[in-house]
């Protein structure tokens, strides 16, 4: 996900704008009858910024009120957001305003911004508490409450310096003994500086065995989990990159975790900023999950658009990848994150249904992975998806000498770029978030057919894509159905692919799309025949094919 070197250069530069312009003996605010904290700066706080400055946010500075807060003069932030607000870098909202709506919009008006500076000019004034009136016309992100459950890993974790990127694995003490509905979740990373992202995963119950033989073969607290926590792919319940803030699901609709899963947390770490000799700091990141009792009258289900094939050529500046998908099942969207790595500049995901225009759905002029986000579609704005739909996500890059990334300290020379998930690499990816009847069937593979006649028979990565269409669930189902059926029919071939997969440096998806093609192609055109014979069929029937 999104890569965290520079995740807190823009901090940086505010607070250092923030002492300078706090100086020395500030002896407090003075009342005037000018604009005040209570009746003018903090509803558009409350508004715009606490998504982000709590004290568990993404932030160092926590926004959230409280009768102490005046009480030792100016709060130390004051400046610094005035000064943030002034220049346009504070609230962060990426999203081009001419798209499509999006909900909890942090965005303010030249006007709303003039506030902060008359707040600034009035000597950062506090006024009267009853004076205080939040506003209506934009609502701040949806208070959650309290956690239902928080869950931490048994012990804290050293990240590794002897690489730039360690991806760990924590089986999180917690056992589902019933289905759970989740209604909203978030990650609380320990180390923010080294935190590049983290993902929670639904551990099924018949792969918990496999999953804790990863961890009992591995020393210390998790184990090493590059690609995925092992098991195939597997569904996510939640996530947290820089910049991100707890969703709640739409009213009557949850995530569903099955009874005797298990979760697992996968860390992403990045020391690349911590220096040369600079051993990281201990990490203990906490999940905190909000549930509902009942079951609702939706689910939630999320599902991967991931352009596998990209390849970006070194020294383009304007790089442009896309790849159009097909809606397996009929879905009302409610939210998309969209996410690249460094070298992005632009991301937009649009949907393209028949016989219609095309409709953007979000688009990123400007791309900044410190602020990356899913953004929610709201009710009043809610988009209906078909069953044969298209999606497409289009992703700009600059691969050019100025934009790169320093290692070490210094520019790294250009070099082409392809899918993957280490900080170097870069991705062009969607996150989909659909809302469903609570007892839609399985729906993992719905649009695989249709996908594959789409493609051209020498399209690997375009073949090998339409299975990740169902949000990764009907790769992982497909594809070990298949290879359980293989030895009878194609076992030269398939030993030929698993040798090259075993030997590649990148995801096994990225290998099996793209450097292993050839192998792929052996494989897939020796199987095809016996699976359109239906010498597979009781291995597939179970993917819904």
């Amino acid at each position: 996900m999104a890569c965290s070197i520079f995740a807190r250069a823009s901090l940086a530069a505010i607070c250092a704008s923030s002492i300078a312009a706090l100086g020395c003996g500030d002896s407090g605010p003075e009342e005037t009858s000018g604009v005040t904290y209570q009746r003018d700066v903090r509803p558009l706080i409350e508004r715009s910024c606490t998504s982000c400055h709590t004290a568990d946010g993404p932030t160092p500075y926590d926004f959230t009120y409280s009768a102490e807060m005046f009480e030792s003069g100016t709060p130390s932030w004051a400046a610094a957001a005035v000064a943030a607000v002034d220049a346009g870098r504070m609230p962060p909202w990426m999203p081009a305003d001419d798209c499509h709506e999006l909900a909890y919009e942090r965005r303010l008006t030249e006007d709303e911004r003039a506030v902060f500076r008359a707040w600034s000019d009035n000597k950062f004034a506090v006024g009267d508490e009853a004076d205080f009136v939040p506003l209506e016309d934009g609502p701040s992100a949806p208070d959650l409450g309290e956690p239902t459950i928080e869950l931490t890993p048994e012990d804290d974790y050293v990240a590794s310096s002897e690489a730039s990127d360690d991806y760990r694995c924590f089986i999180l003490p917690y056992d589902f003994d019933a289905e759970t509905y989740v209604v909203g979740s978030t990650v609380v990373p320990g180390v923010l500086p080294i935190a590049h992202h983290a993902l929670i995963y639904v551990i099924p119950p018949d792969l918990e065995q496999t999953i804790r033989g990863l961890d009992e073969d591995d020393e210390g607290i998790g184990y090493t989990c590059f690609g995925g926590p092992g098991g195939g792919v597997l569904s996510t319940l939640g996530g947290w990159v820089p910049g991100s803030v707890p969703t709640g699901a739409p009213a009557d609709s949850a995530a569903v975790v099955p009874a005797g899963s298990k979760l697992v947390l996968q860390m992403h770490y990045n020391t690349l900023a911590l220096g040369a000799g600079t051993g990281a700091p201990p990490d203990r990141t906490t999940v905190k999950l909000w549930t509902r009792p009942e079951a609702p009258s939706f689910r939630i289900e999320s599902i991967p658009l991931a352009h596998l094939a990209m390849q970006i050529d070194a020294f383009d500046e304007a790089s442009v990848q896309e790849r159009l998908y097909r809606m397996p099942i009929d879905a009302k969207l409610v939210g998309v994150t969209p996410h690249m790595h460094t070298l992005g500049t632009q991301i937009s995901v649009s949907h393209e249904p028949a016989g219609a225009d095309a409709q953007c759905v979000v688009d990123i002029p400007d791309w900044d992975f410190h602020w990356q986000q899913q953004y929610t579609i709201p009710e009043s704005a809610s988009l209906e998806l078909k069953k044969g739909d298209g999606v497409r996500v289009q992703c700009t890059y600059d691969n050019s000498q100025a934009n790169q990334p320093l290692v070490d300290g210094m520019p790294r020379t250009p070099e082409d770029v392809t899918w993957g998930e280490n900080t170097l690499d870069e991705m062009c990816l969607a996150y989909l978030f659909l809302q469903v009847p609570f007892d839609t069937p399985d729906f993992r593979c719905g649009a695989y057919t249709d996908c594959m006649a789409s493609c051209s028979d020498s399209d690997g990565p375009c073949l090998f894509e339409c299975a990740t269409t169902g949000g990764g669930q009907c790769a992982s189902c497909l594809f070990p159905a298949i290879f359980s059926c293989a030895p009878a029919y194609c076992a030269a071939d398939g030993l030929a692919l698993q040798s090259c997969v075993s030997g590649c440096e990148k995801t096994a998806a990225r290998c099996i799309a793209v450097e292993c093609g050839a192998e792929w192609d052996a494989f897939a055109g020796c199987m095809a025949p016996h699976v359109d014979n239906g010498d597979c069929s009781e291995q597939i029937a179970k993917c819904g094919l």
